[in-house]
């Protein structure tokens, strides 16, 4: 077998994705019923495999839109008037069928249609004047016509959505995608990002336009058991057995169920032991994905004000109990007043998370990279 199979650092297709059942079966179901659904993980947890992974059980067109690049309103507009192009071709076969409707739906937009080899395609191009929460609201509401004309449902896939918001910064875009997303009835919009707290902002926020839009899907770490089948199955295919439980346990704490963590620690365990591996070498395999992080944790960690550092090598060496404590604020050097901003800062990065009634860092990583690290150290 080759490890990567299992343990991808991309994206996870067939032997490779590890349960995320519920939440298949719950986007699914949303999919399924014409519901909108925002995703809420810290990056690196599989929000994409698991989107794809839905979209192919569906057996439905779908189409992608990426929003990283975006800087400003017309690039938004750019990528939203193509993915939605792009999701026509693949779920109207013959747009010529369809022309009058296309032209009487589309006020602001200026459709053409472009003769290849194939069927005419549709392209669609902005009028002077029009604004792009205009054109993005128009394109949204013409493909939902269209597949109601057809009797045919899509997906369209907005990622990294939260650069929409801030190339935006105002209601504009999110008003008018809000506006079309209330009268779509074939058409499902699934929303994620990179970033869980100013996703979970712009939904849950009751003054962002898209306020209680759609059903949020959490994605939380996979547990312990659905990782031991996972990696014994993969052990057994290696090794022509399971792996042994104190590597497990290993594995399981020095990765703490991070998903890009598990499979970047046992692609280069199952690389690199011919032999069901040792304790010592699961160990010595960490500390070689450690240290090839090491450069990129840093920097974004220096790019951190002292305080929000602070708390990070707080977390890295105490833990993340009784952190608003004076006992905890005297240790760090911080004074208490100062502690909730450094802490929300933290949050609103995606360097820590709130678990139960504690804290803990998203990365595992940085425990090994900032433990025994002095408070005053830069």
């Amino acid at each position: 077998m080759r490890p990567r199979d299992y343990f991808p650092l991309g994206k996870a297709y067939g032997d490779a994705f590890c349960n995320r059942e519920k939440e298949a079966e719950k986007l699914l179901g949303n999919v399924k019923a014409g519901k909108h659904t925002f995703l809420i993980a810290p990056r690196r947890y599989g929000k994409s495999s698991l989107c794809e992974k839905v979209f192919a059980m569906s057996q439905l067109p779908w189409s992608k839109v990426d929003f990283h690049l975006a800087i400003a309103e017309r690039d938004v507009e750019r990528f939203i008037l193509h993915g939605v192009t792009d999701l026509i071709g693949k779920s109207i076969s013959h747009v010529d069928k369809l022309t009058s409707v296309i032209k009487n739906t589309a006020k602001k937009l200026k459709p053409t249609f472009e003769l290849s080899a194939g069927p005419l395609r549709l392209e669609l191009g902005v009028s002077y004047g029009s604004t792009p929460a205009e054109n993005v609201a128009e394109a949204l509401l013409l493909l939902d016509r269209l597949l109601i004309e057809k009797d045919k449902q899509a997906i369209f896939h907005l990622d990294e959505f939260q650069e929409v918001g801030e190339v935006s910064k105002g209601r504009g875009i999110e008003g008018a995608i809000r506006h079309a997303a209330q009268e779509t009835k074939k058409l499902s919009l699934i929303f994620s990002g990179s970033n869980p707290h100013l996703i979970k902002n712009m939904f849950e926020n009751e003054r962002r336009p898209l306020y209680k839009l759609c059903k949020k899907l959490i994605l939380l770490r996979i547990s312990k058991d659905h990782y031991q089948k996972h990696l014994n199955k993969a052990a057994q295919m290696m090794w022509g057995k399971d792996l042994p439980e104190e590597c497990f346990t290993r594995i399981m704490a020095l990765t703490q169920r991070h998903p890009y963590y598990v499979n970047a620690l046992c692609d280069e365990v199952w690389s690199e032991a011919s032999t069901p591996p040792s304790v010592n070498k699961i160990q010595s395999c960490w500390d070689y994905v450690v240290e090839s992080e090491r450069s990129d944790l840093i920097k974004d960690f220096l790019s951190l004000s002292d305080n929000q550092r602070r708390v990070l090598i707080h977390l890295a060496n105490v833990g993340g109990g009784y952190l608003f404590s004076h006992q905890s604020a005297q240790k760090m050097s911080i004074p208490v007043s100062s502690l909730p901003s450094a802490i929300e800062v933290l949050l609103e990065k995606d360097f820590i998370e709130k678990v139960g009634d504690q804290y803990a860092l998203v990365v595992p990583a940085y425990k090994d990279i900032l433990y025994g690290h002095d408070y005053g150290e830069d």
